[in-house]
C-alpha cells in the first residue's frame, strides 16, 4: 500500500500493525472465557487420577498379553488394576486367601489372613508429583484469598474418584475398604496440592488468606528471635533428615554392589521368564524408597525386621525362612565390629546440620546465655548442648512419619512384620544427630579460622627470595648486610679513596668527592631520578637523605650486584652538587 505525500513523493506505508489489531480483535471475539477455579480443580484431579491409573493398567495389559495370567479378561483387568491403584496410594486391605506352603519361599508358611498393608514409596511419588503440579497451576491462576477454591475442589474430587477405584477393587479374597482409601487419597493429594501451591505462591496470605509475616512483625523482639531460633532449630532437623536418608542410600548402594552376586543368583533360582523379570524389577524400583529408610533404620543401631521375632541389625543378625525376593539377598551375612561403624553416618549427618547452624547464624539462645552467664564456656557449652537436643528432636520428628509408612505387613503369618519400627528408629537418629550437631556447631568456626589464616600467611608472611621467611630470617638479613657492605666497599673504590672523617670542605659542600665510608651501608633506588634540579646552595641534596640507618636492601634473585654507574645511588653524607648528574628535563 502506497500514499502520496504534498511534493508528489510516493511513501509505502507498513500494514502489519493493521492486521496484528484485527487478529488480536478476532482472538479477543473468539476466545473462551478463564474457566472458575473451582472447575479446573476438578480437571486436574481427573487427570491426575487418569494417569495414575494408566501408570498400573499399562504393565497389567502387557503381560496379559504375553500370556503372563492363566485367565485373563476386562473385569481382572480393571479389577487388578483398581486393586494396584489402591496399594500405590497406601490403602490397607483386608487378605482372605490360603496360600500354600512354600509359595512365598521355602519354609515359610501363612496359615491364616489378616491386614495387608504396603506403601510402595516409589510409586506414591506419581500422584504425589501430580499434585504438586496442579497445585502448582492452581496458584499461578489465583488472585490472592481465591486459591482455596480449587484446592477444596482437587481434593474432594480426587478423594471421591479414590473411592469409587476402591469400591472397584474390592473382592471377597481382596476386601479393600473404601473409606480407607478415600482417606488415603486425600491426604496425598492434599498434601501434594500444597507444596505447590505454596511453592507458586510464596506466601501464606496468598495461599490462605492470613498475612502470618505480617502479625509475626507485630510481635516483641524477644518473641521474634525465638521464633526464628525454633524456625531455625526445624530447618536444621530437615537437613539432618535428609542428610541422614542421602547417606543411607550410598551405603544401600554399596551393600547391593557387594552383595550383586547373591542377588543375581536368586534371579536365576526363580527362572520367571522375561515378564517375570520385568515384574520383579518394577517390585524393587517401587519398594526402593522403602529399603533406604530401612537401611537408615539399620544405621541408627535400632535395625529392623524381616518378620515377626527376627532383626537385622548392626550388633545381631537373626532372621528365619523370608520370601523368594532378589533384593532380599543384599541383606548383612552377620554382625561384626566393624559394622558398629555404620552408626557414624548419622553422626556426620548431625554434623551437616551442625555446619548448616552455623551458616544460619539464628543461635540466639548462646547470644541470651552469653548475656547471662559471665563465663564463655558455660555459656557456650549449655547453648550448644540444647542446640544439639533440639535438632536432633527435630530430626526425629521428621524421619518418624516416613519410617512409620516404610513399614510393610503382608497380612499372613510372620510376614506381618516387615520393617522398622518407627519410633525406636526415630529416636536413635535423634540422639546420633545431636551429638553431630553439637560437634559440627564447635568445629565448624574453628575450621573456618584456619583456613582464613592458611589464606592471610602469605600477604602477612611472604616468603621466597625477596624477603626472609620465618626460619631462616636472622640468616638472610645478616646475608643482605654482607652485601650491602660489599657494595659500599665497590662504589667506594669507583668514587676514590675512602675517608675516615668528613672534612670541613665536604660538610660545606665545598669537597671535591662525593666519597662513601665502607663502614656505612649504601641504599639503592629503584626510582627513577625526579625532574627537579638538585640544590646548589647550602648542601639541600643533603637535607634531602633520610635519616637515620639505611632499610635493609631487598634482592629478587641472590646476592645483590653492584649499580651500573654512580647515578643510581643516593649517598649517604652530603656531597657537592655537581657530582650528581643532572636529569634531563622532560
Amino acid at each position: 500500500m502506497t500514499t502520496t505525500d504534498d511534493d508528489g513523493t510516493a511513501a509505502r506505508t507498513d500494514t502489519r500493525g493493521g492486521s496484528s489489531s484485527r487478529m488480536a480483535r478476532v482472538r479477543r471475539l473468539t476466545r473462551l472465557p478463564a474457566p472458575p477455579l473451582w472447575l479446573l480443580g476438578i480437571v486436574e484431579a481427573v487427570q491426575i487420577a487418569l494417569v495414575t491409573a494408566l501408570a498400573v493398567l499399562l504393565p497389567i495389559i502387557a503381560m496379559a498379553l504375553a500370556d503372563g495370567f492363566v485367565a485373563v479378561d476386562a473385569g481382572f483387568v480393571a479389577t487388578l488394576s483398581a486393586q494396584l491403584w489402591s496399594v500405590m496410594h497406601g490403602a490397607p486391605v483386608i487378605l482372605n486367601v490360603t496360600v500354600d506352603a512354600g509359595a512365598l519361599g521355602e519354609g515359610v508358611e501363612l496359615p491364616e489372613g489378616g491386614w495387608f498393608q504396603m506403601l510402595p514409596m516409589g510409586l506414591a511419588l506419581i500422584p504425589l508429583l501430580l499434585a504438586r503440579r496442579s497445585g502448582a497451576r492452581l496458584a499461578r491462576g489465583a488472585y490472592s484469598g481465591q486459591l482455596w477454591q480449587g484446592l477444596v475442589t482437587l481434593v474432594l474430587t480426587y478423594a471421591g474418584l479414590s473411592a469409587a477405584i476402591g469400591a472397584l477393587a474390592r473382592t471377597s479374597a481382596f476386601d479393600v475398604q473404601w473409606p480407607l482409601t478415600l482417606l488415603c487419597g486425600l491426604l496425598l493429594v492434599t498434601v501434594g496440592g500444597l507444596a505447590g501451591a505454596y511453592s507458586e505462591a510464596r506466601s501464606w496470605e496468598r495461599l490462605i488468606g492470613v498475612d502470618v509475616e505480617g502479625r509475626v512483625e507485630r510481635w516483641s523482639q524477644s518473641m521474634r528471635w525465638a521464633g526464628s531460633y525454633a524456625w531455625a532449630v526445624c530447618r536444621a532437623g530437615a537437613v539432618a533428615a535428609v542428610a541422614a536418608v542421602v547417606l543411607a542410600s550410598g551405603l544401600l548402594a554399596v551393600q547391593i554392589g557387594l552383595r550383586w552376586m547373591d542377588i543375581a543368583n536368586m534371579f536365576q533360582q526363580l527362572d520367571p521368564g522375561v515378564w517375570g523379570v520385568v515384574g520383579l524389577t518394577l517390585l524393587h524400583l517401587a519398594l526402593l524408597p522403602n529399603l533406604i529408610l530401612w537401611t537408615l533404620a539399620y544405621s541408627t543401631g535400632a535395625g529392623f525386621s524381616m518378620g515377626t521375632g527376627t532383626v537385622v541389625a548392626p550388633h545381631a543378625v537373626e532372621v528365619g525362612p523370608m520370601p523368594a525376593a532378589p533384593i532380599l539377598g543384599a541383606l548383612p551375612a552377620g554382625a561384626g565390629p566393624w559394622s558398629l561403624l555404620v552408626v557414624l553416618l548419622p553422626v556426620l549427618a548431625g554434623a551437616v546440620a551442625g555446619w548448616w547452624l552455623v551458616r544460619e547464624g539464628e543461635n540466639h539462645l548462646d547470644d541470651w546465655f552469653s548475656l547471662r552467664i559471665p563465663l564463655r564456656p558455660v555459656s557456650l557449652a549449655l547453648s550448644t548442648l540444647l542446640l544439639g537436643l533440639f535438632t536432633g528432636l527435630a530430626a526425629a520428628v521428621v524421619i518418624a512419619a516416613p519410617l512409620a509408612l516404610s513399614h510393610i505387613s503382608l497380612g499372613m503369618g510372620r510376614m506381618t512384620d516387615l520393617g522398622p519400627h518407627a519410633l525406636i528408629a526415630a529416636g536413635m537418629l535423634g540422639v546420633w544427630v545431636a551429638v553431630g550437631t553439637m560437634v559440627g556447631y564447635l568445629v565448624t568456626p574453628a575450621a573456618h579460622q584456619v583456613r582464613r589464616t592458611r589464606r592471610s600467611r602469605p600477604a602477612d608472611e611472604p616468603s621466597g627470595p625477596e624477603s626472609p621467611s620465618a626460619d631462616g630470617g636472622s640468616e638472610e638479613i645478616a646475608e643482605t648486610e654482607v652485601s650491602a657492605a660489599h657494595d659500599g666497599e665497590s662504589l667506594t673504590a669507583s668514587a676514590g679513596p675512602p675517608q675516615s672523617e668528613p672534612s670541613p670542605d665536604v660538610e660545606t659542600g665545598a669537597s671535591a668527592s662525593s666519597a662513601v665510608t665502607p663502614e656505612e651501608p649504601t641504599e639503592t633506588s629503584t626510582e627513577e631520578p625526579r625532574d627537579e634540579p638538585p640544590e646548589d646552595s647550602t648542601g639541600g641534596a643533603a637535607a634531602a637523605a633520610p635519616a637515620g640507618p639505611a632499610p635493609r636492601p631487598r634482592s629478587s634473585a641472590g646476592p645483590r650486584s653492584a649499580p651500573a654507574s654512580a647515578a643510581e645511588v643516593i649517598p649517604v653524607g652530603p656531597v657537592r652538587p655537581r657530582s650528581v648528574p643532572r636529569p634531563r628535563r622532560r
